[in-house]
């Protein structure tokens, strides 16, 4: 059969991590091809192979049967390979044809010609069958109208293919219906859409076939019409994925975090959840449901809109994250390169950096005391530096990681009782891995309370006294020990 993309035997790879392994797929003209699998599942990667952001290590790419390089995303987008990503690229203070034609101006003696650019965007509306004020600020836009730009921002550029990255996300149903008229007429033209979303309904009231990813793998591809829920659901789930974590010997005692009716009034709705004194909660749900948001208004580092936090039975206030430390909480957040590392510093330095106060005298710095301290946080955690004045940006994944959560716990002052561990392991090798999990069994068994944002379900499932399942801002299941499996995170999570 001729495909208009074939992908064969592509593999990619990060330092301690296998991203995509020996992956095969296929997509047809006038095609919707769905693209599922749970977080971590390698989705992300492969759509960056095939748009040029990442390059694989093996494996071959083909458009129109002719085999192509992609060393950007330039190259991808002269190829035909267009793509809406979730997070958008719109500048809010343009209006819709400003957005559209970016960087593509159509220009006559230097000057750039606004009334052919509206004649090409109606005439985009037109053929979309879609309408909206091209002249408005596009952040005056509903999320429905926004998606639509972005659309017809990758049109303009006339794709071959076009990848839809969560398109829905923020979409309200009738919004979804107009998208998804979109779809159809774009199929109708001929384009090749790959659609990624984690509503199985979309995918299967949408799509024309299937591709499962998991462990960076394509599991299985099925037909739409001839597959069910259930089937797609097995393929998501890795029951032969076996891993060794740590016993927890310690029971749970008394409540020691409370939160109730939290909610940031955008991605987290209303949160209630408890952390019990040497216990590990975790908090499992897709990209997008609001758990990172949940972690960082716990944690003072975004401002909420409602709702109490209560220690040890007394509601407390944390508005900043000083406040939240002074409160005995501690936040690893997840991307550990941009919110909690200065990769440019030695690793003394990140260490030591929220704790000089502590170390000082009428303002003076008590260097001495700072390297001590630093001394026994490296000889602590096992961070395998060469010395304490090497750039954190040289250690590898697990160490800095084990940088930003020996951070948290440098301070004699305030101690941490509860611990928010976001994404503990993304990017680590297996051996940081088992280090993370001892470490977290170890806190719970001192009798501290852990918070454990995972999109690994086996981890997950692995290291958790209860589970709380986050989808669309909410809290949507309690699942205890008893009652865990893997069918039952991934049906809540996904709403089925």
């Amino acid at each position: 059969m001729d495909w208009l993309l074939e992908v064969q035997e592509v593999e990619k790879s990060f330092p301690g991590v296998l991203a995509l392994q020996n992956v095969w797929f296929q997509l047809r003209r006038g095609e919707i091809h769905a693209l599922v699998g749970h977080n971590g599942a390698g989705k992300s990667t492969f759509v960056k192979v095939i748009t040029g952001t990442y390059i694989p290590e093996a494996g071959r790419i083909f458009l129109e049967e002719e085999q192509i390089t992609l060393r950007s995303e330039r190259d991808a987008i002269a190829r035909g390979i267009g793509i809406v990503t979730q997070e958008g690229s719109l500048i809010p203070n343009f209006n819709a044809i400003e957005n559209i034609f970016l960087g593509n101006e159509q220009k006559r003696m230097g000057l750039i010609q606004t009334r052919a650019l509206e004649e090409k965007a109606k005439k985009l509306m037109n053929e979309l069958g879609v309408s909206l004020d091209l002249h408005k600020q596009v952040k005056a836009l509903n999320p429905a109208q926004r998606k639509l730009v972005e659309i017809m921002k990758v049109l303009q550029l006339q794709p071959k293919v076009l990848i839809l990255d969560e398109p829905t996300a923020a979409l309200s149903d009738k919004e979804r219906k107009l998208l998804f008229m979109v779809m159809n007429k774009l199929k109708a033209d001929g384009i090749g859409i790959i659609f990624i979303t984690h509503y199985l309904d979309e995918v299967f009231s949408m799509s024309d076939r299937i591709t499962v990813f998991r462990n960076g793998m394509n599991v299985g591809t099925r037909v739409t019409h001839e597959s069910t829920q259930d089937e797609i659901i097995k393929l998501m789930i890795d029951k032969d994925h076996h891993e060794e974590y740590p016993v927890k010997h310690h029971q749970p005692g008394g409540t020691l975090l409370e939160v109730k009716g939290l909610s940031d009034g955008e991605k987290v709705v209303s949160a209630d959840l408890t952390i019990k004194q040497g216990e590990i909660v975790g908090i499992f749900g897709t990209v997008g449901a609001g758990r990172t948001e949940l972690a960082e208004l716990i944690f003072g580092a975004s401002r909420k809109k409602s709702g109490t936090i209560s220690i040890d039975g007394k509601e407390v206030k944390i508005n900043s994250v000083t406040q939240a430390m002074k409160n005995g909480l501690a936040l690893i957040p997840d991307d550990r390169l941009r919110k909690a590392l200065i990769l440019n510093d030695s690793v003394k330095n990140n260490l030591t950096l929220s704790v000089l106060k502590e170390m000082s005298v009428f303002g003076w710095l008590l260097h001495r005391k700072e390297r001590e301290k630093a001394e026994q946080a490296v000889q602590r955690l096992n961070i395998k530096t060469p010395e304490l004045s090497t750039k954190i940006s040289t250690l590898s994944g697990g160490n800095k990681q084990k940088v930003s959560f020996g951070k948290r716990t440098m301070s004699d002052q305030h101690k941490p009782r509860v611990f928010i561990f976001d994404e503990p392991t993304e990017g680590v090798d297996i051996g940081a891995r088992a280090e993370m999990y001892s470490i977290m069994v170890s806190l719970a068994e001192q009798g501290a309370g852990i918070l454990l944002i995972s999109s690994d379900i086996s981890e997950i499932l692995g290291l958790s006294d209860r589970i709380y399942v986050m989808r669309g801002g909410q809290i949507v299941d309690e699942v205890s020990r008893d009652e865990r499996t893997h069918e039952r995170l991934i049906e809540s999570s996904l709403g089925v």
